[in-house]
């Protein structure tokens, strides 16, 4: 991914994290304001996307998950430690609700070709070295 793919990705994330206030995430975070006429574009997709996420179930498997993980980091004190320590979990919550989700049919997952040829050829050269 290029870095200006990367800041664009990076920059989507803080507008999906809410319909009202992504444009206040992302500002915070030291992105600057778009025009009157980008920023209604970009509410309008980010609304139109969590209406599809509404519509397919996807915010309930999403609401329901992150309230397991709430429990976990409540039961295990773990909700004032530092961000180092809770990185492991949420990429954990990642993964599990990723999994989640491609179980319960709501996504699904493009393998690329190319990439996976790469993987397993990397992987027969290591066992052709043991």
């Amino acid at each position: 991914m290029s870095e200006i793919d990367e800041v664009m990705d990076k920059r989507l994330f803080y507008l999906m994290l809410s319909i009202g206030q992504g444009q206040e995430f992302a500002n915070y975070m030291g992105f600057s304001s778009p025009s009157d006429d980008v920023e209604q574009a970009e509410i309008f997709d980010i609304a139109s996307r969590w209406a599809l996420f509404v519509n397919q179930g996807i915010l309930d498997s999403i609401d329901e998950s992150a309230n397991w993980i709430l429990d976990l980091l409540e039961k295990s004190d773990k909700l004032y430690n530092p961000k180092d320590d809770l990185i492991p979990i949420f990429v954990s919550f990642g993964v599990a609700l990723l999994n989640k989700m491609l179980e319960s049919g709501n996504i699904s997952i493009i393998i690329d070709e190319q990439a996976l040829m790469e993987w397993t050829d990397l992987e027969e050269e290591e066992e052709d070295n043991e």
